[in-house]
């Protein structure tokens, strides 16, 4: 699988922020085969870029750091362009790469699959937090580190901006759902729920293997689950956390927060979420849609 992949429609925006890029697109042409992981940031994008990844090698020994192995393709974090593009055109098989950009911000190619992965956004915003706090460059008066309260209103409230899509709020993940899934742009998305990936490990592996097309027998699938399990891969965050071991953050551990679901629950006040209802609302009128947003569902899957 080495074919260049034929584009069947083009990209309809261009997204930058501080660490997006769209000019870093370039450094991955797509080959007939190849997956892209497409998720608004703190969704789980790395845990399952690292279980395709496991299951395309054949197992939890990757012949890479993942980072190198699997690129977050339009990003600047640091590493040489012609690097990231040299790393990617050296793998001779089914490569798997990573983006945080909404589905009309690339090109639909033949035969590239595209694994989409949604979480609650309340609990996006509160690993958001944590990460932020994780960050070795970041201002001390970033919002996102204010007190609950004050940065949850920024969250909310934010608007959802072409020329600064990396700073995160309710309508950026709003928005990179509408446009990747409300959009039918990518007729074959494989949908997945951070929740319903939670609930169930080792059948997480198994969904995303038959998305991808990837043949997985049992034994294939409990190595992988097991080498994905949250323990494990925060123990060795050096190798999955995006340019681990690059001192680019303060622990690469706390890359990996803490694997779960309804961080809210006991954070926030009846007005705060009415606030966060309403604004959601507003984004997101399709009540269907939001319900799958916050709390998946295999029947959306």
């Amino acid at each position: 699988m080495t074919d260049p992949a034929r584009i069947l429609a083009p990209a309809l925006r261009r997204y930058r922020g501080s660490r997006t890029d769209p000019d870093r697109w370039g450094t991955w042409v797509p080959r007939d085969g190849d997956i892209l992981v497409c998720t608004p940031p703190k969704c789980g994008t790395t845990w399952s870029q690292t279980i395709v990844a496991m299951l395309i090698h054949g197992g939890p020994d990757l012949p890479e750091k993942l980072p190198v192995l699997s690129p977050w393709v339009d990003a600047d974090l640091g590493v040489a362009a012609d690097e990231v593009q040299a790393a990617l055109a050296a793998q001779t098989g089914r490569r798997v790469v990573k983006t945080h950009t909404p589905a009309d911000g690339f090109p639909v190619w033949e035969g590239v699959t595209v694994i989409a992965v949604y979480r609650h956004p309340l609990d996006v915003f509160f690993s958001l937090r944590k990460h932020l706090a994780n960050m070795k460059d970041l201002a001390d008066d970033d919002p996102g580190l204010a007190a609950i309260s004050q940065s949850l209103r920024t969250f909310i409230d934010g608007e959802a901006s072409l020329e600064d899509f990396d700073r995160d709020s309710l309508a950026t993940v709003s928005l990179h759902y509408r446009e990747t899934v409300g959009s039918g742009r990518l007729p074959d998305l494989k949908l997945f729920h951070y929740a319903d990936m939670l609930r169930d490990g080792r059948r997480t592996v198994a969904d995303l293997a038959h998305a991808a097309g990837i043949e997985a027998d049992a034994a294939l699938i409990d190595r992988v689950a097991e080498a994905t399990s949250f323990g494990e891969m925060k123990a060795n965050a050096a190798q999955y956390a995006p340019v681990g071991g690059t001192g680019f953050w303060k622990s690469d551990s706390n890359f990996f927060d803490s694997g779960s679901s309804r961080k809210w629950e006991g954070q926030l006040s009846e007005d705060e979420l009415n606030l966060y209802d309403a604004r959601l609302a507003a984004l997101l009128p399709d009540d269907q849609a939001r319900a799958w947003l916050e709390n998946g569902g295999d029947g959306h899957r």
